[in-house]
């Protein structure tokens, strides 16, 4: 499809077709207004071997001394310890996951990250972390996977929010339901939106009411992203996760910062209260 916006078409150019889905990499850049540009044009913005291998280490370790109790492979401990866990006993895995998320190895990257939103935005007011998280995306379960939306929609208020995606295990591919973007959607502003759930135990979608007609004037592009790579995207890109079809899960880290001093709303909702 051919879009009349030059810089969309320039996008697709670069991306990889398979199976008639376009894929889009991470990139390298020479300075901080090689990257201001292309996150302003985009609405978000990939970067290659960013974050330092032994960060993710940290993680990763403190994560299997978590799950590895619960494990029933030693190859893939966490993996199989959360898959078990998901099927015998929910709730504590949910108080095993709400535990890990106060890791200090997570706050290290907080800080790290930090800095480059700095670099993105162009400014030097301090950055402030809305929520430090990784997802559980589930192997071969759609109830943990997110339709399309807009960040802004569950985080209100923010002047800004920079969303930090950055796998932690192994590569995000379009078998393990990688997250796909409509670049240049941030430009939209914010949307309204209809609010669904498939269960008690899903996610809450909050999905553009006209979400039909912007995928029609938009390229969707899934981010193949290796571990050290990252995604950072504005409050405003319509966004989606994808139904994990592979054996394993794709745990990912994410970062929720602003440089917004004042006006965020800093509470955090149930379902219900979206």
């Amino acid at each position: 499809m051919k879009y009349s916006d030059e810089n969309l078409h320039l996008l697709i150019c670069e991306a990889q077709e398979r199976n008639e889905v376009l894929i889009d990499f991470p990139r390298e850049f020479q300075s901080s207004e090689e990257m201001q540009v292309f996150y302003s044009r985009y609405g978000y913005i990939t970067l290659k071997r960013h974050i330092p291998s032994e960060y993710i280490e940290y993680v990763v370790n403190d994560l299997k001394t978590i799950f590895e109790p619960y494990a029933s492979d030693k190859q893939n401990p966490v993996d199989s310890a959360i898959i078990n866990l998901d099927k015998k006993d929910k709730k504590h895995l949910y108080e095993l996951h709400m535990a890990a998320l106060k890791l200090t190895s997570l706050k290290r990257l907080t800080f790290f990250l930090g800095e480059t939103v700095k670099s993105i935005s162009g400014g030097n007011a301090p950055v402030l972390e809305i929520v430090t998280s990784f997802l559980l995306n589930m192997p071969k379960d759609d109830r943990l996977v997110y339709d399309f939306h807009q960040e802004s929609s569950y985080m209100k208020g923010f002047g800004d929010i920079f969303n930090v995606h950055y796998p932690l295990f192994r590569t995000s591919t379009i078998e393990n339901g990688t997250m796909s973007i409509l670049p240049g959607t941030h430009k939209l502003g914010n949307l309204e939106y209809e609010k669904s759930r498939k269960s008690n135990d899903s996610y809450t979608d909050l999905l553009p009411k006209n979400i039909s007609e912007i995928i029609g004037s938009y390229p969707e592009l899934h981010c193949y992203l290796e571990v050290g790579d990252v995604i950072f995207f504005h409050k405003y890109l319509t966004h989606k996760s994808n139904y994990n079809s592979s054996t394993l899960a794709r745990l990912i880290g994410i970062q929720r910062l602003t440089q917004s001093i004042t006006g965020g709303d800093w509470v955090r909702r149930r379902p219900e209260e979206l």
